[in-house]
């Protein structure tokens, strides 16, 4: 380990040299011959640099006494580690020795200061700026810490002053509104987090960490009510919550029911048909069984929409003797096996058809003449849709669709999985607007 006077005399070549290596621009740095040493820390070999650090201060830090008639005098200089980016995966750090001053006036003694570290911190500035870099990644946290060789709470701190929050913007908002709800952290007050983006563009406007009525009026009362008038759809799922807070929050806004939903609904309530008339097979039976088998493991095929069913194409199903046969033939077979599957697909496809065809009417008037074959609990699936006919009529005639929000909601999903989860709602809420681009360094 070198002394400081080891180091004291300033190389000219080597200096330059490693100031561009570090990418220091702090005159007040210099570096001697010795400046390069490999030594054990925390037992690791570490690459060291001795650096020295000395000026003469214009006046005293803690009085304030300008320096004249050498008020300031000249203390030997402190050694302090200061951490640095790994380099080829090999623990560097900067050996500063900082200049003391004593002040003659108050008595008290104090460092020389450099950009290049903060005051009172022994990380330096290119560091935390590496791990700031390293927020926008899909990288846990902890990852980060592990890779520089910091603390977890080191990289939250980065996080924190790095990246400051939002800028609200009370005289905004998108004409066009997609809201939904995703799981958050334990610390959140609602169970539930509420977030929303601009439906033509896709970008977060925020995330809150309650999605309950009264939390979220409070919330869009912040904005001006001229703001608020400006929004003129609002799309959502079927959550009747909503549909209270929404016309006290945007008097001119109307409701759409996202497709993704509605198809959801259909698609749920037709599986789940399938799945009771399994249920009804005698297991006793060696034919019901495999027909048991069938229904069960051929299930993709008859959630398909029948024009996208193979008509020509033959292969080979398993459970089908090894015969070369089509999708259309296998779902045929299906069919036969309950006559009430059979008109429960038949509803579900023209359901298909007419969603696909963006017709309201026809749509709704065959769940309203739902036939008495039919079980209840299909037809009360079905009938949910009621309760929101305005609102998917008015769908069907818009082109707005909460598919660019659900995919923010899997990158949310994919961040939380990456970091085994969240403490913090407020760092779960930072990573995903870093994410998207919606904070930047400071």
């Amino acid at each position: 380990m070198l002394q400081y006077k080891d180091i004291k005399i300033k190389d000219q070549n080597l200096d330059v040299g490693l100031k561009n290596l570090l990418n220091i621009k702090d005159p007040h740095i210099f570096f001697s011959a010795q400046a390069v040493q490999k030594e054990p820390i925390h037992h690791r070999m570490t690459n060291v640099f001795y650096g020295v650090l000395t000026y003469t201060p214009k006046a005293c830090e803690c009085c304030g006494l300008i320096n004249e008639e050498n008020l300031l005098i000249k203390h030997s200089p402190k050694a302090s580690d200061i951490q640095l980016i790994p380099y080829q995966e090999v623990p560097s750090v900067l050996r500063l020795f900082k200049q003391r001053f004593y002040c003659k006036s108050c008595h008290h003694t104090f460092s020389a200061r450099t950009y290049y570290i903060a005051k009172d911190c022994y990380i330096s500035q290119a560091l935390k700026f590496a791990i700031a870099i390293d927020l926008k990644k899909k990288l846990s946290m902890k990852d980060i810490a592990l890779r520089y060789g910091v603390s977890f709470k080191t990289v939250e701190r980065v996080l924190d002053t790095f990246y400051q929050g939002l800028k609200f913007n009370p005289n905004h908002l998108p004409k066009h509104l997609l809201i939904d709800e995703f799981k958050g952290t334990k610390d959140c007050e609602g169970a539930m987090c509420f977030i929303f983006s601009d439906a033509q563009t896709g970008k977060i406007i925020d995330i809150l960490d309650d999605r309950r009525n009264f939390k979220l009026i409070a919330y869009f009362q912040r904005f001006t009510q001229q703001a608020r008038k400006r929004v003129q759809h609002v799309v959502m799922d079927m959550n009747s919550a909503y549909g209270k807070m929404i016309p006290q929050v945007f008097p001119k806004a109307k409701i759409l029911v996202d497709h993704f939903h509605i198809i959801q609904q259909i698609s749920r309530a037709f599986n789940q048909q399938r799945i009771r008339s399994m249920n009804q097979l005698d297991k006793k039976s060696a034919q019901q069984m495999k027909d048991y088998r069938k229904l069960k493991k051929y299930w993709k095929q008859l959630q398909k929409k029948h024009k996208n069913l193979g008509y020509d194409h033959l292969k080979q199903f398993p459970l089908f003797r090894q015969k070369y046969v089509t999708e259309s033939e296998v779902v045929d077979y299906l069919l036969t096996i309950d006559p009430v599957l059979k008109a429960s697909y038949d509803v579900y496809q023209d359901l298909l058809d007419a969603f696909e065809n963006g017709k309201a009417q026809p749509f709704f008037a065959i769940i309203d003449q739902l036939s008495p074959l039919l079980e209840e609990p299909f037809k009360k699936s079905l009938r949910h849709l009621q309760k929101y006919r305005k609102e998917i009529t008015l769908s069907f005639t818009q082109p707005y669709s909460n598919g660019k929000l659900e995919g923010k909601n899997n990158l949310i999903k994919v961040v939380q999985r990456i970091a085994f989860g969240f403490r913090s709602f407020n760092h779960l809420r930072k990573r995903v607007l870093i994410q998207q681009g919606l904070l930047e360094i400071l």
